[in-house]
């Protein structure tokens, strides 16, 4: 399985963490979810069970509609990711071992070997 880098073109964070994959030799395919927006059967495989760590705290929708202090079932998460792909945390490596929410240089270099 090749390892998949969603994330947003636009997005520093992101063109950050593809670099530094790329530096780690870590080959990637990449996937801008903001031009071929997620699908709800792609986000029932990519989410845990508890949605919390996926969810994007600095997304403007976020904070619209006070997700700070609700505990969103998996099913509902969903609905609003389609709804506003914003609300998914970026970037999302899944890599054969592991799946790393954010860019975290650290665990990147931890799946090398």
């Amino acid at each position: 399985m090749k390892a998949v880098l969603w994330m947003k073109s636009s997005c520093t964070t992101c063109r950050n963490a593809k670099t530094r994959l790329a530096e780690l030799g870590i080959d990637v395919e990449v996937r801008d979810y903001f031009k071929k927006p997620l699908e709800a059967a792609e986000l029932e495989r990519l989410l845990p069970l508890d949605p919390t760590p996926m969810l994007g705290a600095k997304s403007p929708k976020y904070k619209e509609l006070g997700l700070k202090d609700r505990n969103l079932t998996k099913a509902e998460a969903i609905t609003l990711m389609v709804q506003d792909n914003n609300l998914l945390k970026r970037p999302i490596l899944v890599h054969p071992k592991g799946t790393v929410i954010g860019f975290d240089a650290e665990a990147y270099a931890n799946l090398i070997g």
